[in-house]
């Protein structure tokens, strides 16, 4: 594996990526990890699970909350992990994961040798880079017939502007993210990650893209949920005024929060999706 193989043309990164992003620990702390239901399915459909010592290559690993269960995984796999943010890189090279190899990369510029990936995987990013750019990058450091795969978690309250939310204060909840989201930026729910597979790169060099859905739910106390919204890249963009303005909004969303379910500490039950999709390159 050369260190100085690289795929694809340089592109800058994201500058509200570079903001929202360097609060790496917190993400660490506050992101959560991976539904197994979800991550079991993805590795079966990116002909992965079972495949002894098989060789991935992660776009965009941040500090290495799916990097770490691949890592853990009975089948001993060898992970490439780039990541572009330097403080995301700090973060994940001191967890010392098994058979990870971090390098500095993007989607765009990947330090891989050809031929070298029996998959890639991006996960809670491929959004940032959902182009007909990336799409091309991808072939060289795949082997033929190799797999491309997806996954986010996305909870009721980052979702689209048209998605039934669980409960209606979710759905509030939903709506103020979307009234503090004031930049044009690829996000996932914007949706148009999945305009790239209708370009004709997609269709002549990649094949059909599946896609799986899986709810679940979680119980956060309100200091917790407010700290995991302030990870999104929009929020933690944000100037100290206007997050003191929507903690207000988001205070008063739980305060009146009449159909929320908490447990037995009195944490709110929170909903979610883990969205996994996949395709193949021809």
């Amino acid at each position: 594996m050369s260190d100085h193989s690289r795929s694809g043309t340089s592109t800058p990164l994201n500058p509200t990526a570079l903001l929202g992003f360097s609060g790496a620990s917190s993400y660490d702390s506050y992101r959560p990890s991976y539904n197994p239901i979800a991550f079991s399915h993805l590795l079966s459909q990116l002909n992965l699970a079972g495949r002894k010592n098989a060789r991935i290559l992660e776009i965009a690993a941040g500090t290495g909350k799916f990097t770490k269960l691949l890592s853990e995984r009975e089948e001993e796999f060898v992970i490439l992990a780039t990541e572009p943010h330097g403080d995301m890189i700090k973060v994940l090279r001191e967890k010392e994961l098994r058979g990870v190899y971090v390098r500095e990369g993007t989607a765009y510029e990947i330090p891989c040798e050809e031929g070298w990936a029996e998959g890639i995987v991006a996960a809670q990013a491929f959004h940032w880079f959902a182009d007909t750019t990336s799409l091309h990058s991808f072939l060289s450091p795949l082997i033929p017939g190799g797999s491309l795969g997806f996954i986010w978690n996305v909870e009721d309250y980052n979702q689209t502007r048209t998605f039934s939310t669980a409960t209606d204060w979710e759905g509030k909840l939903r709506d103020l993210n979307w009234e503090y989201t004031r930049d044009s930026v690829p996000r996932y729910k914007d949706e148009k990650w999945r305009e790239v597979f209708d370009s004709d790169v997609a269709k002549e060099k990649w094949g059909p893209l599946g896609e799986r859905l899986v709810r679940e739910k979680v119980y956060l106390n309100e200091e917790g949920l407010w700290r995991r919204l302030g990870t999104l890249s929009n929020i933690a963009n944000l100037s100290e005024g206007e997050k003191t303005e929507m903690k207000a909004k988001f205070d008063e969303i739980i305060r009146n929060a009449t159909d929320a379910v908490r447990n037995e500490k009195g944490e709110l039950e929170v909903h979610s999706t883990c969205h996994v999709a996949w395709t193949r390159k021809k």
